[in-house]
């Protein structure tokens, strides 16, 4: 099956650096498409905060998998600034939109 990307609210200054993060919900399609569900799913990048968001479903195509997203500043993969695991979507979904929004990253621009 097709699904569209997930939309997203993202503010002024990410780049999307890939995104196959679709609208598939496991809870809601159920197992048919778990081929949707990998680790590169979402990765955006703020020039100027040198921050990424990454966005992946680990282990990869998996139903026993979780979404992992990552807060990450100077490519320092092993000691993220923020992280979330969760199966839900909507958690996902609101935590990336929060921290795309200045209010909240600004706090990590002069680390």
């Amino acid at each position: 099956m097709y699904y569209e990307l997930q939309p997203l609210r993202i503010q002024a200054g990410w780049k999307i650096q890939y995104n196959s993060f679709t609208e598939y919900d496991i809870e809601i399609h159920g197992l048919n498409d778990l081929l949707e569900l990998n680790e590169d799913l979402l990765q955006l990048y703020n020039e100027k905060a040198n921050l990424i968001i990454d966005l992946g479903w680990y282990p990869s195509h998996s139903i026993d998998g979780n979404y992992i997203l990552r807060l990450v500043k100077n490519y320092k993969w092993d000691c993220p600034l923020e992280q979330i695991t969760s199966k839900s979507k909507r958690e996902i979904i609101a935590c990336i939109e929060k921290w795309t929004c200045y209010d909240f990253f600004v706090k990590y621009s002069n680390r």
